[in-house]
């Protein structure tokens, strides 16, 4: 009879055990489900769905796939030597984030903006021209990779900078400290 007993008793916990770990597993699954439906924010479906504004007068445009990708390597061929993931390694101070590039003068927060500093850069400030050490058409005699550079090649390259400001805000701009 205590064999029977110890017995009885070892089957009712483990029925007791495999419910627990069943009631465990699906509140486990209720909370991911949960998770998953709460997103922290909105997420960007496609490129498409970013705007860049292309000027201080409220113009915006959309990028396709290829004008993204055509930036991207425009940008890391000419600029990532020095601006690696959006900072500056010549300028800890003044990185390509929105918010830097909003505050110089002029602003360079908009396509036309960045296109304007790339033909012909100046300080933050906007008070000196430092044509003479950052690449620029300005300066393409000294800067080889800008004498093949036109003005749509520009254009591609600043609209990447301010699609990755509007899409990773957190990480663009960063510099050393996400890189």
């Amino acid at each position: 009879r205590e064999l029977v007993s110890a017995a009885g008793g070892a089957v009712e916990e483990t029925v007791a055990s495999t419910w627990s770990s069943a009631l465990r597993f699906l509140a486990g699954a209720v909370l991911g489900a949960v998770l998953l439906g709460s997103s922290a924010g909105p997420a960007r479906a496609d490129i498409d769905d970013v705007a860049i504004p292309v000027n201080d007068k409220g113009k915006t445009t959309n990028l396709t796939k290829e004008q993204l990708v055509r930036g991207k390597r425009l940008f890391l061929a000419a600029c990532s030597t020095c601006h690696v993931g959006g900072g500056t390694r010549t300028n800890q101070n003044v990185a390509l984030s929105l918010e830097e590039l909003s505050g110089a003068l002029p602003a360079r927060n908009t396509v036309d903006g960045l296109v304007d500093y790339l033909n012909a850069p100046t300080s933050y400030d906007g008070l000196k021209d430092i044509s003479e050490v950052h690449p620029s058409i300005k300066s393409a005699d000294l800067f080889p990779k800008m004498r093949s550079m036109k003005q749509q090649d520009l254009y591609d390259i600043s609209s990447y900078i301010l699609y990755m400001n509007f899409t990773i805000p957190e990480k663009w701009g960063g510099g050393k400290q996400y890189y």
